[in-house]
């Protein structure tokens, strides 16, 4: 079934809409430093210089000695409230790849949620679904983020099911408005 969205100035919006910030940022690395312009000073963070050799370091710095990376998260997962209890304003994912990955290699990361909704209102037959249009930035210790994840629901992805090409089956689903997290813009 169709479904339509739409921003917080009440325009329809189309995947490709959804995809604006690939038109300024081609692809992950540029949308590191997007973010990194845009904020980097105000927090202290540079651009990883390992990502010039290693496509997988994590994305930045902070204060030019602690590793963080970067989550960014431009659309509501509109049906957290129905299938997790969690307003979906206020739901952010976190995949469990990564989750494995900074266990195993990097216990002391910090992770920054970049989230900025592009869409408010999904649209599909009868049903409408609703969030407040989010803006911010916020972070979290990884060490404090797996306490968040022992009891977190996972969103397991069905057409990910059979994937081979290395993408996230799962993620868990979180609440940034969980006292854990700290919003910094």
């Amino acid at each position: 079934m169709a479904y339509q969205q739409y921003n917080k100035d009440g325009i329809e919006i189309t995947p490709q809409d959804l995809q604006n910030k690939t038109l300024w940022c081609k692809d992950g690395e540029q949308i590191e430093q997007a973010f990194v312009n845009k904020f980097g000073t105000e927090l202290g963070l540079i651009i990883n210089p390992e990502k010039t050799v290693n496509a997988y370091a994590p994305d930045l710095l902070k204060d030019n000695s602690l590793i963080a990376d970067l989550k960014t998260q431009n659309t509501p997962f509109f049906k957290a409230g129905d299938l997790y209890g969690i307003d979906p304003t206020y739901a952010v994912v976190f995949n469990r790849k990564d989750a494995e990955r900074y266990w195993k290699h990097y216990k002391e990361i910090i992770i920054y949620f970049w989230v900025e909704w592009h869409s408010v209102k999904f649209v599909m037959g009868n049903t409408t679904k609703e969030v407040e249009f989010l803006d911010g930035v916020w972070t979290i210790k990884f060490i404090d983020l797996i306490e968040l994840l022992k009891v977190a629901p996972e969103h397991l992805y069905q057409q990910r099911i059979d994937d081979t090409k290395g993408n996230a089956k799962g993620s868990f689903v979180l609440d940034i408005r969980n006292p854990a997290f700290t919003q910094v813009i």
